[in-house]
Order: structure tokens, then sequence, then C-alpha cells
């Protein structure tokens, strides 16, 4: 962490991007199963973190864990 640094999704954004479509799949699908049985707030968080880096992470993150993006305000 550093104070005079506040991009934390540019870098997330370009690795996400540099994945194949396979591998941003299991992403996805590693990512559902980790969170588990996290609150739905969490979840909500972290796809609203997710779409920052990339709209198309948010909405595969999203999809994995069976929440709407209505729900998630950015």
């Amino acid at each position: 962490y550093r104070e005079d640094d506040d991009d934390y999704y540019t870098q997330p954004g370009m690795l996400f991007r540099l994945m194949t479509p396979d591998k941003q799949k299991l992403l996805f699908c590693n990512t559902a199963r980790a969170m588990g049985d996290a609150p739905d707030e969490i979840k909500i968080r972290h796809i609203g973190n997710c779409l920052k880096a990339d709209p198309d992470y948010g909405k595969g993150v999203a999809e994995a864990l069976g929440i709407s993006l209505d729900r998630v305000s950015e």
C-alpha cells in the first residue's frame, strides 16, 4: 500500500485481459467457489471492484455468483 497510489484497478484489468477465455471462466468459477457462503453484500462489493478493473471481469464474476448486475453500484 502506498499513500500516493490509489489506482487499484488498472493492473488487475490488464492481467484479466491477458487471460484466455478459458482461463477467465476458470477465474470466475474459482472466485465463486472461494466466496462460498459470504454475505451478498460482500459478493456485491467484490463484483463492483471487478467491474472497475474490467467490465467483462465483473460480469463474469456476477454470473458465476448468481447475482444480477442491477444489484451492484460501482
